[in-house]
């Protein structure tokens, strides 16, 4: 008897068409292959990352974990004529990496990658670790006072569920009035009670657009 389509299956190719589409309209920043690093953002939702960089005008923008994704939004930025991009990765081969990419492309102009190791952090909850604060702090701090304050937060590391919950309370004293706050996987349940936290702490409320598993919210004033 024949599989009839539905529930999950439904899901399933609704998101695959998305990243269909998503990659045709990513086709004019595919210049060349880039390879998958681990934890990469979806084509839909990298595609929502671009959407919201053009139309919200966004020009300072944070990354908390990088890939093969932070090299397309570089070639976004330069394409564009202006806007910066500072991200922040714990795995040191992936760091090393998008950096050696993004001086190939003589992209060093637009955006920087650090490599920060995972260490235990007072903002942590529980016994999750988080990018080293120190580093975080002179590296951030430095990029804000050359560029202004970040107007874009895209939160896609470091690893899996609550390890992310410090992003907010580490960078929210340097976020703009009206930044946007992204962040991917949403739909896990990790994630999700961060983003219950976030929206409760820091009066956010979260929307997850379909298909793309990225919520996104807009700082208060």
């Amino acid at each position: 008897m024949a599989l009839r389509p539905g529930g999950w299956v439904d899901d399933l190719l609704s998101r695959e068409l998305a990243d269909l589409a998503a990659l045709h309209r990513l086709a004019p920043l595919m210049s060349e292959y880039l390879p998958n690093t681990a934890h990469e953002l979806r084509p839909a939702a990298l595609a929502a990352v671009v959407d919201e960089v053009l139309l919200g005008s966004r020009t300072v923008l944070v990354e908390c974990g990088c890939g093969a994704s932070s090299v397309v939004l570089a070639r976004l930025l330069a394409r564009r004529g202006f806007g910066h991009l500072l991200s922040v990765e714990h795995d040191e081969r992936t760091a090393a990496f998008v950096a050696s990419q993004l001086r190939r492309e003589g992209l060093g102009h637009v955006a920087r990658v650090v490599h920060a190791p995972l260490t235990p952090h007072p903002a942590a909850l529980g016994n999750a670790q988080w990018y080293h604060p120190q580093l975080v702090h002179d590296e951030v701090s430095a990029y804000v006072e050359r560029y202004g304050l970040v107007d874009l937060l895209l939160v896609d590391g470091p690893l899996l569920g609550d390890a992310r919950y410090p992003a907010l309370p580490v960078l929210r004293g340097v976020l703009a009035p009206g930044a946007a706050v992204l962040v991917d996987d949403a739909e896990r349940p990790g994630e999700q009670t961060v983003l219950v936290r976030w929206a409760e702490e820091f009066a956010l409320r979260f929307r997850t657009t379909p298909r793309t598993f990225l919520a996104t919210a807009t700082a208060l004033d």
